[in-house]
């Protein structure tokens, strides 16, 4: 997002002091659902209030530079606030609940026109440690989808393979195997 200015990054000390306060954060705004042991489930996805996501950022920012455009606080903001509207409705909605499907779908779906970030993001879900395609990951994320899409696993693969990604990823997967 080129929130930050390149002399910010510049210093190892200050690129740590920041990866801490983000970590700090997001152990703050990402609450994750507990095992049947009781120990948190990190590969769950977590609930979010986006509103202390924000008071998170606001307290961070000052403290790194950060060089927000205007329209970065006003759709803040403006999430905030439908969030907020939403949880008066239904005190249990979950705005990552509602975009997971469409950023996965987008993310499956690929295509000569994705962003190389996108292509970073889905290599980072898809792959173990050492760089190689995981099939259990896959499944995990085709099933994170039709979970909360609230689709078939069948229908789910059947959509994602009629994308010029999905059929591009599905061929990987295969050679995987």
């Amino acid at each position: 997002l080129l929130l930050l200015p390149p002399s910010a990054l510049e210093s190892p000390a200050t690129l740590e002091e920041l990866e801490r306060a983000l970590k700090q954060a997001t152990d703050r705004v990402l609450l994750y659902p507990p095992k049947l042991d009781g120990t948190l489930d990190e590969t769950a996805l977590p609930s979010l209030r986006f509103d202390a996501l924000i008071t998170e950022f606001a307290a961070i920012a000052p403290a790194f530079q950060f060089q927000l455009p205007p329209y970065f606080l006003n759709n803040a903001r403006a999430i905030a606030s439908l969030e907020g509207l939403a949880r008066c409705a239904d005190p249990h909605f979950s705005i990552l609940e509602s975009l997971y499907p469409f950023a996965l779908r987008t993310l499956l779906a690929g295509g000569s026109n994705t962003s190389p970030r996108l292509k970073r993001t889905l290599t980072d879900l898809i792959t173990d440690e050492e760089g190689d395609m995981d099939p259990a990951r896959v499944v995990r994320l085709i099933d994170q989808l039709s979970v909360l899409s609230g689709r078939s696993r069948a229908k789910v693969i059947f959509d994602v393979a009629l994308t010029r990604g999905g059929r591009s990823l599905g061929m990987q997967l295969a050679l995987t195997r």
